[in-house]
């Protein structure tokens, strides 16, 4: 088979598709991977092959506006409220609209059997269907259909191929563990997949080299804080700079992920407690970790949980990241802070909730064995392929 990978141009939308496309290779399988910008930096270091989409329109400016129009509060307050919903389809409609050429292209040329893709890259749907190959709607946290506001964007780009009506994805894959529950309600109108497949969270979170430090445990808890690459999930790092301020009373170390984003709000100076790192594997680095504390994204809080370590999650309104932190509090893995009320006193009272209560650290690590148990990448990969196989 030939799969088709293809995301926006941004590197945490790829990453976790890398163990999908890794176990089709190990099992004998082409893949091509159709994006730009980050994301294509993102494979090429994962040791894929790619192709440009939409890298000479400028197809990751949208999705920069959009970070931009979310810490401002344009963009409302949580996920499916109608203003997201107008909003994110606008802004993930237009990132599409300016890969979907390409992938279309991509597509045809190359002679993909299958496209793969997350939820939110609505043109990847799109371009099945005028490509007329099977699509893989690869789940990354709470299972979500095909993005519909984004589709209706890009309806007028989609009938220059002929495609008048878009159905869902014939196969979805959900990585959600079933113990946590889904918070989220987007309305769909397309239909629903014919099969849906259970899958382990591959937790790729690129690769790097471990510090020796970060080998063994030191004398104090470890925390690690990453919100990101975008400033403004860390309200241009007055989230670090309080967080810094709560281990410090906490007595415990911190290792700060900034990702090189532009911080202005972070001291340029750090007290002795605390490591700053750009990026550093985050899967690996949590064997010697005690707590995370994070933007509630799905794939930090998916690789959390499979490391069995409680987390406290400080999403921004008007994201997915949202209903993410309220399905971790829910199942008892650690509170969420709402952004409006960061400040070094909930932060620290939030912290040691979870470093001295052994409750979080407790279901994390029931809902890590959970996910040890689901379906491998190569069984799901082995599967699809045999049902695309069947239904020729």
């Amino acid at each position: 088979m030939r799969y088709l990978f293809t995301a926006m141009p941004v590197a945490s939308h790829f990453m976790p598709l890398v163990p999908l496309a890794h176990a089709a290779l190990s099992g004998g399988h082409d893949v091509l991977v159709a994006t730009s910008g980050p994301a294509t930096r993102t494979a090429v270091a994962a040791g894929l092959v790619t192709a440009d989409a939409g890298g000479s329109r400028q197809a990751r400016q949208p999705y920069d506006d959009l970070l931009d129009m979310l810490a401002r509060g344009e963009a409302g307050v949580a996920p499916d409220d109608p203003t997201s919903l107008a909003v994110h389809g606008r802004q993930f409609g237009e990132v599409g609209a300016r890969q979907l050429d390409d992938i279309v292209t991509i597509a045809r040329d190359w002679r993909a059997d299958a496209v793969v893709y997350l939820g939110i890259h609505a043109a990847a749907l799109v371009a099945a269907r005028a490509a007329g190959i099977p699509a893989v709607l690869h789940g990354y946290g709470t299972p979500l259909p095909t993005f519909e506001p984004s589709l209706e964007h890009l309806a007028p780009h989609a009938a220059r191929f002929g495609v008048d009506t878009v159905t869902e994805a014939e196969f979805e894959i959900d990585v959600l563990p079933p113990s946590l529950a889904n918070f989220t309600d987007v309305p769909t109108t397309i239909g629903k997949p014919q099969h849906t497949l259970a899958m382990r969270y591959g937790c790729f979170n690129n690769g790097g080299t471990l510090p020796h430090w970060a080998l063994r445990r030191g004398d104090v808890p470890r925390v690690v804080a990453t919100c990101g690459s975008a400033p403004a999930m860390t309200l241009d790092g007055r989230l670090y700079r309080d967080i810094v301020t709560a281990t410090e009373r906490l007595g415990a170390e911190l290792i700060l992920l900034t990702a090189d984003a532009d911080l202005p709000e972070l001291p340029s100076e750090l007290p002795p407690h605390v490591r700053s790192e750009r990026w550093l594997p985050l899967r690996a680095l949590l064997n010697t970790t005690d707590a995370v504390v994070h933007h509630g994204g799905s794939g930090t809080f998916l690789s959390t949980l499979a490391a069995g370590l409680p987390q406290v999650t400080l999403p921004m309104p008007g994201t997915v990241n949202m209903t993410n932190a309220r399905s971790l509090t829910a199942r008892g893995t650690g509170p969420t802070v709402n952004l409006s009320e960061v400040s070094p006193d909930t932060l620290t009272a939030a912290l040691e909730a979870v470093l001295r209560d052994p409750g979080p650290r407790r279901a994390a690590e029931e809902v890590a064995a959970e996910m040890a148990t689901m379906p491998t990448t190569a069984s799901v990969i082995n599967r699809i392929s045999q049902l695309i196989q069947d239904s020729r």
